[in-house]
């Protein structure tokens, strides 16, 4: 399946909740070892550069892991209490006109 055919598909495609799950599970590694690498680079150089990019790539990787979370969350099937995962398009509306 390619990232095109993903977003038309319908949500509960097993392939689709596959290519999503790998894609969160791969930006949350990729930043991951890139945190790794950066703190390598500054514990052998004590550069403060390194250091501040070291901090804005955990950043990142705290997005990632939250991105990662809401992504999971969105694909679990319903229950009995929620008939859809989070507000739903109806419900969300009036908060994002809220922020234009």
């Amino acid at each position: 399946m390619t990232v095109s055919s993903a977003l038309t598909t319908p949500p509960d495609d097993p392939s689709r909740r596959r290519l999503l799950m790998l894609a969160t599970g791969w930006s949350v590694a990729t930043a991951g070892a890139l945190v790794a690498v950066k703190l390598a680079a500054w514990l052998l150089t004590g550069s403060v550069s390194l250091l501040a990019s070291l901090v804005d790539s955990t950043m990142d990787v705290l997005a990632s892991i939250v991105n990662l979370l809401a992504v999971r969350w969105s694909l679990a099937p319903p229950d009995e209490e929620h008939r859809s995962r989070g507000w739903g398009r109806r419900h969300s509306s009036p908060a994002r006109r809220s922020f234009w």
